[in-house]
């Protein structure tokens, strides 16, 4: 008998979950960036985010770390991520969500370059042949 039995890891389910809920958030975003400015859309998605962390800090019983190293990097994760969804609004203001979304969906590229350069992770040739497929995506669905 055998026992060794596949099961479906607790990273792809949290990953599904993430895809579903960013696809969810583009579309909004595209709805949004047609009545409102990309100011006023990075406002209230800032707005719409706090009671997820308040929801989060009341979990952790309102115990934070205090490693400065994490809060650091971890505030400038959130000052990136804000810059970068105000350029986002603001291109889906202008252009269709089916051209914006994907070129900006390559933003995983750069993180993978800096790992490379800055952090010295290594990849093979099936991760760069990933990359160089993701960058033609891009290109074949602006088209």
């Amino acid at each position: 008998m055998q026992t060794d039995r596949w099961y479906f890891p607790i990273w792809l389910w949290y990953a599904l979950l993430c895809i579903f809920w960013w696809g969810l958030w583009g579309f909004l975003s595209k709805i949004g960036s047609v009545a409102a400015s990309p100011l006023q859309m990075q406002i209230l998605f800032t707005l719409g985010m706090l009671p997820v962390a308040l929801g989060m800090l009341v979990q952790m019983r309102g115990k934070l770390d205090r490693n400065r190293e994490g809060v650091t990097y971890g505030l400038l994760s959130g000052v990136a991520t804000g810059v970068g969804t105000l350029g986002y609004y603001a291109a889906l203001r202008e252009q269709n969500a089916s051209v914006v979304t994907p070129l900006t969906g390559v933003f995983p590229v750069l993180t993978v370059l800096l790992a490379f350069v800055v952090l010295r992770e290594r990849l093979n040739k099936v991760q760069a042949g990933g990359m160089l497929l993701a960058l033609a995506a891009i290109v074949i669905l602006s088209i």
